[in-house]
This record gives structure tokens, sequence and C-alpha cells, in this order.
């Protein structure tokens, strides 16, 4: 298994865990960086932890938490679309839709790409 593939089967799972880690480095970063000095609490312990390297790391902690957000959000929409195009129990309307829903599994995880097999099987289409 390749980088590629195993990218593409683990997408939501690993973007979920940019954006676990993104949003707190992102909020730790930008505590430490606005309270520099003189502090007590929580401030003062991210300011400890990151010193000067807040500014580097606030930069990375937004795109991991933005491009996180953006795939999941976008692999969710998707799978609610193709959750609505499997729905549809008429023959003409699947066969209508095939080539979105065909599109949809390839882009959502192997797993979908069978479902769909079994429906083609299911209504004898090729």
């Amino acid at each position: 298994m390749g980088i590629r593939e195993f990218i593409h089967e683990n997408k939501p799972g690993l973007c979920a865990v940019g954006l676990i880690v993104g949003l707190p480095l992102t909020l730790i970063s930008a505590l430490s960086l606005w309270y520099s000095e003189g502090d007590t609490g929580i401030a003062q312990w991210a300011n400890d932890m990151f010193g000067n390297w807040a500014f580097w790391l606030i930069i990375p902690g937004l795109a991991m938490a933005i491009i996180g957000g953006y795939y999941l959000y976008d692999f969710y929409r998707k799978l609610k679309e193709f959750k609505n195009l499997m729905k549809v129990e008429s023959k003409a309307k699947f066969i209508k839709n095939v080539d979105k829903i065909e599109e949809l599994a390839w882009r959502l995880h192997p797993k979908y790409e069978r479902i769909v097999i079994e429906k083609k099987k299911k209504y004898k289409i090729r």
C-alpha cells in the first residue's frame, strides 16, 4: 500500500487529527504571542511552552486546522450526497445518477465503491 492509497482510505481520520492538533496549537501559540510577559495561568504556561517559537508554530497550526476542517467538511458533504443518491429505489433514477454515484464512491472510500457494485448487481447493471 502506497502513501496515496493510505491517505485516500484514511482521509476522515487524518483530517480530524489535523483539526484536533491544529486548533490547540493555534490557540496556545496565539496566547503565547499576545501575553508574552507578566501574566499568570494559561497565558504564562503557553509562553513558557512555546516561547520565541510561537510565531512559527501558529502558521502550521492554522494551516492544519483550515485544511483539516475543509477536507472533513468536504468528506461529510459528499457522504451525505452519496447516501441520498443511494436511497433511491427506482432503477431508472439510479441509472440516471450512476455516474455521479460512482464518482462520489471513488472519492469517498473503497467501502462505498463496493456498495455501488452491490447495488448495480441488484439492478443487474454492468
